[in-house]
Formats: structure tokens, sequence, C-alpha cells
């Protein structure tokens, strides 16, 4: 329905104004942050795979985005550290990397909203994400996450809405989207999977998949990507400028004055 976002996918959500805390700063400098992504994460989620829909090639742990931390936290908590095939850090590492993640992730329930540049045209790019989490699927284990990222390049007025999940991967699955409560719009994962980028032989399940829907007024419902699970995002929350902006490359569900 909408032109996505190639020309920058979601490369731009790595900017931003959040900064982490001196709090967080001193479990972990960003610099130690950087390095652990660069050799256990950014080794699969290049640019050129964007693993999980996206690339971690040009994380900045100083300018760090709640929603996205949220997510890597799940996957920090859940195996994540040694799919490279690299191994993993010391326990030390492994605790005080859990630990600057879970700081920074402490605002992902609510909008995080970024301006920044593409990274080849440098056009300007919103992104705004929010994270829900649903009921834990099995007793004494995380709750899984559900990130929804809404990106418009404000020149070209293309967008694309991304919804993320974690721990698990899914394939070979259909499930439905509703936005303010319309008509459920039927969306399959049925036959596609991810493949490593890291030279290994490897595929797995998706992480993320692009939504073929309007962006909403009020609120966009997920159904059964996980059999039983429904999560909700709250659009109605967001800052009415920025929703005006990202409305552009949503033509159809323009926001109301």
């Amino acid at each position: 329905m909408y032109a996505a976002l190639r020309t920058f996918g979601l490369v731009a959500m790595m900017a931003g104004p959040f900064a982490i805390a001196a709090s967080a700063a001193e479990i972990m400098p960003p610099a130690q942050q950087n390095a652990l992504i660069q050799k256990y994460c950014a080794v699969c989620h290049t640019d050129a795979a964007r693993n999980g829909g996206l690339s971690l090639e040009h994380y900045d742990a100083a300018q760090a985005d709640p929603a996205l931390a949220r997510m890597l936290l799940s996957k920090l908590r859940n195996g994540a550290m040694g799919a490279a095939g690299l191994g993993i850090p010391d326990s030390a590492t492994r605790d005080a990397w859990v630990a600057v993640t879970a700081a920074q992730a402490e605002r992902a329930g609510s909008w995080t909203v970024i301006h920044s540049a593409a990274p080849r045209s440098k056009a300007p790019v919103l992104t705004a994400s929010i994270v829900r989490e649903v009921a834990p699927r099995k007793p004494d284990t995380d709750a899984p996450a559900y990130r929804l990222t809404v990106a418009c390049n404000t020149a070209s007025r293309q967008g694309e809405m991304q919804l993320t999940w974690s721990p698990a991967p899914q394939t070979n699955r259909a499930f439905s989207v509703s936005a303010d409560g319309n008509a459920a719009i039927p969306h399959s994962l049925k036959g596609r999977e991810e493949k490593m980028g890291n030279g290994l032989a490897l595929t797995t399940g998706l992480a993320s998949t692009v939504l073929n829907v309007e962006l909403p007024e009020k609120t966009l419902t997920i159904a059964d990507l996980f059999p039983g699970e429904t999560v909700v995002f709250p659009l109605g929350e967001l800052d009415r400028a920025d929703r005006r902006q990202l409305a552009a490359c949503f033509p159809r569900g323009a926001a109301s004055e």
C-alpha cells in the first residue's frame, strides 16, 4: 500500500536526542557497549541483512533509543549473545551489559520520537517507536515484547510501519492487523525466513515485518502473531505535531486537526 523506506530503511532510528543517563554510563560506558554490539550483534544485524528489521552497524549507545533498548534487552536475556558463533562475554561483562540495557529501556512503554537524517541521502527522517509487552508464554520467563516503529522520510513522503518482536522468531503464520477497531486486515509470514549475516549457512524465522495498514488515529491492534496474543499500540498518545508529520507519509490516515 505504501512505498517502503528502502533508501534508508530503519537504520536512521539509531540516532537521536536520548542520551544515556549518567547512572547507566557508570554501569558500562557507551564505548564498551558499542564494542560489544559490534562484536556480538552487528555481525548479523548488518545494513545488508537487516535481520530483525534493523541494522546495528551504526549503533551508538550514547544516543540510546528506549524502545530499541527494550528489544535488545530481550535478546540479551534469551541467548542472542552467542548467535553469531563468536562465544559470549564473561559473566561480569554480561551482567553489566544487561543492566545498562535495562536502564536504557526504562521508557520503552512511551513513544520515542527521533528526528534524524538518512545515512546516504541525508534526507530528513522522522521515526516514532514504542514497545508493548504481553503475558509470559511459560512460567518464569520474560514477557514477550512487540515494538511498533512508524518512519517517514519527510522529503520524499515515503513511509513504513514496522512490527518487530522478541524473544522468539516466527514464520508460516497468519495474523491480523486492525486500525482503530476497524475490520481486521490479514497478514502472513508464510515461507519467509531470515539468513544469518555472519557468513554461516543458517536461517531462522522472522523477527520483523512491514505492516500494510493505514496510520491509525487512536489504536493499532495486532492479533495472533503468536497464538492467543493480542497487543494494542496507542497511536493516539503521539504528540499531535509529530503525528501530523508522520501522516504526510500515510495520507489516508492523515491526522485530524
